[in-house]
């Protein structure tokens, strides 16, 4: 049996978390730790060491891109792929797979579970 990935999710609507943490742990396919707070992000993969960091764009305090310089500027961070989960990108585009923003992957928020599942596979890839 292939070894579960952990995901980091940094949003700061919970809800969305929750939501997020409890499909992507029901496939038996991953672990997954959250974060509603941007400023705590980088301690907490610094501690966590997840596989993968999934960021909202639009956050109080410190945005996601603000998040992603932070962890690509640690030693113990800098290696760990990143993408943006965002609804800056409409409901009529989410179909269209990943974007790209400041040389990182962006899906949409309105994307289906299947599309986000392979977005993280890809990560892997």
């Amino acid at each position: 049996m292939e070894e579960k990935k952990k995901l980091m999710l940094v949003d700061d609507d919970a809800d969305v978390l929750a939501l997020l943490k409890m499909k992507l742990e029901k496939t038996g396919r991953f672990t997954v730790v959250t974060t509603t707070h941007g400023s705590k992000a980088v301690s907490m993969a610094t501690r966590e060491a997840p596989d993968l960091i999934i960021l909202d764009i639009d956050m109080p305090e410190m945005s996601g891109g603000d998040v992603a310089d932070a962890l690509a500027g640690t030693e113990d961070t800098a290696g760990i792929p990143v993408f943006f989960l965002s609804s800056l990108i409409p409901k009529d585009e989410a179909g269209k797979g990943a974007q790209n923003i400041g040389g990182r992957r962006m899906i949409s928020k309105y994307a289906t579970m299947n599309q986000l599942i392979a977005e993280i596979d890809a990560s892997f890839s």
